[in-house]
């Protein structure tokens, strides 16, 4: 059984996955939860990637949002990864039409100072957190950090993507990825699965993405 690597999008945290490690271990499934540095793209896969080789041979990776791009640079070369989960990620397919040719909730909320960006706390219920409670969703907002965003990690040419069976969760109450985007970029995965969630299910479905790791995990056919 291979051990688990969780990666965070932006602005989020390894506090995010709590729910998700916490369900892991309770079925016996080593777990990690990358706290990506935020202080630019590069130092980003770095550190996944120096965390994905330290879980051994057989890890599952699970990317959220921009962690997708984190991701399939930070495993470029290894043979230890199994499966790739993609929730709700971004997956670059080259160019910028499956972003841009329509409206992107998302940059809404994304506020620019500098090299750094914030994300307005008033636009991430809405935006993030549309399944969890007023209350939830603002201690979620509370805890959301400054980050370096290099738009080019996620716009620019595709990246030839690793050969690895992968998953692809579409979250199709998404306000911050519309559904069909991701769709677009779930195309590469082998698998691709529909949730009727918001962008952030790893708050309010623990379990539900705990079942899809610990399969992956045991290499059993979900």
């Amino acid at each position: 059984m291979g051990d688990v690597v969780l990666v965070h999008g932006a602005w989020h945290g390894a506090w995010c996955w709590d729910g998700v490690v916490a369900e892991l271990r309770h079925r016996g499934v080593g777990v990690s939860a990358v706290e990506l540095p935020f202080t630019g793209f590069a130092d980003d896969v770095a550190l996944a990637r120096a965390r994905i080789e330290a879980a051994g041979s057989g890890a599952v990776v699970c990317a959220h949002s921009y962690g997708g791009v984190v991701v399939n640079e930070a495993v470029a070369g290894l043979h230890s990864v199994d499966h790739i989960l993609y929730l709700a990620a971004f997956v670059n397919t080259g160019g910028t039409s499956a972003l841009f040719d329509r409206p992107l909730p998302l940059l809404d909320g994304i506020i620019s100072s500098g090299e750094q960006s914030t994300f307005d706390p008033g636009y991430a219920h809405d935006i993030f957190y549309g399944d969890s409670d007023a209350k939830s969703a603002a201690a979620a907002a509370r805890r959301l950090r400054p980050m370096v965003l290099e738009a080019s990690a996620i716009v620019g040419p595709a990246l030839a993507l690793p050969s690895l069976p992968s998953t692809y969760v579409v979250c199709t109450k998404d306000h911050a990825i519309p559904p069909e985007v991701q769709y677009t970029m779930a195309t590469r995965s082998e698998n691709v699965i529909e949730w009727p969630t918001d962008h952030s299910p790893f708050l309010t479905r623990p379990g539900r993405i705990a079942d899809l790791l610990a399969t992956a995990a045991r290499h059993e056919t979900a």
